[in-house]
């Protein structure tokens, strides 16, 4: 599945977003800081770049209704805490978050 693959940065979870700071310089579309509602993530997961790679991988991908493709963010140190941290975090959102009424007929 072709993805945009975004490293270089830190990567922040709060209460309500994920966030990605870059750490390039550059303005190339991938070097740019993303903002991403946890509530809009349609799909989390464990990503690994290379497959012909030993071990588990180190990237988290992300899809969200407004990707055309889900951006990952790889070369992560850290990537199961986390991976973790927001999926901890965006489970909260989900639980607390009412869904919204149903129309009769």
């Amino acid at each position: 599945m072709p993805t945009d693959y975004i490293r270089n940065g830190m990567l922040y979870v709060t209460e309500n977003y994920l966030c990605f700071e870059s750490s390039s310089s550059r303005s190339g579309s991938s070097k740019k800081n993303k903002v991403i509602k946890l509530v809009d993530i349609t799909d989390i997961q464990k990503y690994k770049v290379l497959s012909v790679l030993p071990g588990s991988g180190m990237g988290i991908s992300i899809a969200t209704p407004s990707t055309q493709k889900p951006l990952v963010f790889g070369a992560m140190i850290h990537r199961d805490e986390a991976f973790e941290a927001i999926f901890t975090q965006y489970m909260k959102i989900m639980t607390t978050t009412k869904p919204p009424a149903s129309a009769e007929l």
